[in-house]
């Protein structure tokens, strides 16, 4: 396990991830901050691809949906 510097972090930032996802511990520290260690994450990322159209044909769009609103609904919608 090694320490490194916040300064020499943010300089060396790629580096460092490659490191931790290679197993390896590294620790950064700061004086004010403290000591963080940057760790490779244990859960894999998800393999399952997003479906488009999923939801297709649950919901029924009302047919004026995109239409002007008459003047009673806007009188309705303004409070007058």
């Amino acid at each position: 396990m090694e320490d490194v510097s916040i300064a020499h972090a943010k300089d060396h930032l790629a580096e460092l991830v490659e490191r931790a996802a290679r197993g390896e511990d590294v620790r950064i520290s700061d004086p004010t901050l403290g000591t963080v260690r940057l760790v490779k994450d244990a859960a894999p990322a998800p393999t399952t691809k997003r479906r488009l159209g999923l939801l297709e044909g649950k919901f029924k769009i009302p047919e004026r949906l995109m239409e002007p609103m008459t003047e009673e609904e806007l009188a309705d919608w303004y409070g007058d």
